[in-house]
């Protein structure tokens, strides 16, 4: 077993005492609040199953000050100027407080705008640049500075441990540091010690208000990274200093505003803890302790980042949605039974980019917001065990096999290939996506340790169902790649350019030439042009739809669209048909006209899949109670066909079996 020395010393952070260096930092998940901006039991549910961890602090996410206009838009926060809200938070807090937990809270103001009228990551809609001077008199300034204090000391009242500033991000505080947002010709904008001001203002009511009754940090950017104009490390690391004589006791240190070209919630193409050194270059500068955030979902790694002195306490946020028990199991060491975050932001980050109302998940997880709803309590066994086989060892069928055998089932695995992970392991293959695989040992010990039978290199058919004559049948058998032959005309015409599907290409069972056309530009046809494109190969790709990769998270899709760019992809979208009408006479047609797509050796077909789903009647025919999972539920529509809808769908019918 691992023991993590660091990780789990104890350290004081002002007058407050953790015993270990944990924070499950308060993050956007857009559930558990209620019209009245309360604290619902779908909040108090989530965090308590995490605070069972025992993390060294639970923070509550950006909760509003003040019931000015600004921070109306986007998902719903609570309300702490509503006398409303408090019975919710205090039952939150002795809930938490009953597992030895720290609870902290995070108090903001988030401009609606800003969440309305822009995104990070080099989005084409960018924020106006004078978002500091659009919204705040000096009058709503004075206004936000008192409720600051007024909701400080009710948070003391209430039973927080810990107050944090969010003076990072898109909240308003942001916008004044910020010298991108904020071109204030008063007493709070132009030079730095201007544009600090409003923070500073803020940090010395709350101080006035509650004294070292609890200790009071700053979240702030360490970088927003701006090509001009932005925020810098440089003054990150002259703020620290100032913070620490004004009384503040903790720096959170994150990055990136709206409109950063490195987005501040990075993707996987983004190294694992990919803004630590900021953390360590604001230590250097300040005795108080310091917080690294963003992409830490390794215990080994956080661990070694307090070792090396960059920072002093470590917030795991992502990695606590993947795994309630992180804490805990890293704590006994034992690190292969943490389920792993991959890092894909599908379901945590990407819905808020979607819509508004969207309402965070997990890809791993499928609980995470279903904790008050689903109770998954270990050793407790279905009243009637059934025989249960699972076709297919993809993320549906590793899922629907672990849910089945949890609750005391007979489960029987079975698979065609010499290896369970399904297309899993294509996925992973990909450049810059090998994290989709760190699932696969996870699944495997868990199907171990619940006493599921493996049998690889055995495809299901009648013969098989004959012989174990299951009670039940979970089809999670997956999609079949096929011909759009609608959209391509001429493949009488083919002659020696070959024509190939993509899971042909992915597991090297067929050659193909120099150039290639790929036909389908999802989140397949993008990942497959860039893995090609580290093949040497030189890439045509087409697309139906107006964007590439729609179901891949925007942060991932924007760092994929700018390496397969820069390796000289050769894009085109709003296609409506390809033609081939001989060797080199392939053509493409799109909104903007025809043009010919020189020298194709081999076209690839990654557009359209279908599912395989034909033992299903075979099946119940039989009198076998039959039910289907992932891809083989079909691909079509905005969340089908990824990995997330099929460990989901996986999870529900093991679980209702």
């Amino acid at each position: 077993m691992t023991q993590l020395k660091h990780l789990f010393q104890p350290i004081t952070v002002g007058t407050m005492q953790m015993e270990n260096r944990v924070v499950m930092p308060g993050m956007t998940i857009g559930f558990g609040v209620d019209e009245d901006r309360c604290a619902t039991p779908q909040l108090t549910a989530y965090l308590v199953e995490r605070a069972r961890s025992r993390p060294g602090m639970i923070t509550l996410a950006s909760t509003l000050v003040h019931p000015l206009a600004l921070g109306e838009a986007g998902p719903r926060r609570i309300a702490l100027w509503d006398d409303r809200a408090w019975p919710g938070l205090e039952d939150l807090i002795r809930r938490v407080h009953e597992h030895g937990v720290r609870m902290g809270i995070q108090l903001a103001q988030m401009p609606g705008r800003l969440a309305s009228e822009g995104t990070s990551g080099g989005s084409e809609r960018l924020p106006p640049a004078n978002l500091a001077d659009k919204y705040l008199s000096r009058e709503e300034i004075n206004q936000l500075v008192e409720s600051h204090g007024r909701v400080a000391r009710r948070c003391v009242e209430a039973g927080f441990d810990f107050l944090e500033i969010n003076a990072a991000f898109e909240y308003v505080l942001s916008g004044f540091l910020t010298p991108f947002h904020n071109d204030r010709t008063d007493e709070y904008g132009g030079r730095f010690e201007n544009r600090i001001g409003f923070l500073l203002e803020v940090v010395r009511r709350i101080r006035s208000e509650v004294g070292d009754a609890v200790p009071v940090g700053v979240k702030m950017n360490g970088d927003d990274y701006l090509p001009e104009r932005g925020w810098t490390m440089i003054d990150a690391c002259r703020l620290a200093p100032i913070l620490e004589r004004e009384g503040v006791d903790c720096l959170h240190i994150a990055a990136g505003i709206l409109g950063s070209y490195r987005w501040f919630i990075p993707s996987m193409y983004e190294p694992q803890g990919a803004y630590v050194h900021l953390s360590a270059l604001v230590k250097a500068h300040t005795s108080l302790p310091v917080m690294a955030v963003v992409r830490i979902k390794d215990p080994v790694m956080a661990d070694r980042i307090v070792a090396e002195g960059k920072a002093d306490l470590v917030a795991m946020g992502r990695a606590h949605i993947a795994d309630p028990e992180i804490v805990d199991k890293a704590r006994r060491g034992d690190l292969a039974d943490i389920r792993p975050c991959l890092g894909d932001c599908r379901g945590c980050i990407d819905p808020f980019y979607r819509s508004e109302d969207a309402e965070a998940t997990c890809t791993v997880n499928p609980r995470m917001g279903r904790e008050y709803l689903l109770v998954d309590i270990e050793g407790e066994k279905a009243n009637a065990p059934k025989r249960v086989l699972v076709a297919g060892a993809g993320p549906a069928g590793l899922e629907a096999a672990r849910r089945a055998a949890f609750s005391g089932h007979s489960v029987t695995l079975c698979d065609a290939r010499p290896s369970i992970g399904g297309q899993l392991r294509l996925a992973a293959a990909m450049p810059g996506r090998s994290e989709i695989g760190e699932i696969i040992p996870w699944y495997e010990r868990q199907l171990n340790k619940l006493g599921v039978r493996i049998c690889l290199n055995t495809p299901v058919d009648e013969g098989l169902l004959d012989e174990l004559r299951p009670d039940v049948l979970v089809l999670a058998t997956g999609s079949l790649p096929e011909a759009s032959l609608g959209f391509i005309s001429g493949l009488e015409n083919v002659g020696d350019i070959e024509l190939v599907m993509a899971d042909e290409v992915l597991e090297e069972r067929r050659p193909i030439g120099d150039v290639v056309l790929i036909v389908g530009g999802d989140q397949i046809g993008l990942q497959l042009a860039d893995h090609l494109l580290e093949r040497g190969k030189s890439v045509y790709l087409v697309e139906r739809s107006a964007r590439f990769a729609e179901k891949m998270a925007i942060m991932d899709r924007f760092h994929l669209n700018a390496r397969v760019k820069q390796k000289g992809v050769k894009r085109f979208k709003n296609v409506r048909g390809v033609e081939i009408a001989d060797l080199d006479q392939v053509w493409m047609t799109s909104d903007r006209g025809r043009v010919h797509l020189h020298a194709v050796e081999t076209v690839v077909l990654a557009a359209h899949r279908r599912p395989s789903v034909f033992l299903a009647e075979v099946a119940q025919r039989r009198g076998i109670e039959t039910h289907i999972v992932g891809d083989a539920t079909g691909v079509e529509g905005e969340d089908m066909g990824t990995v997330m809808t099929a460990i989901a769908t996986g999870y529900d019918v093991g679980r209702q079996i």
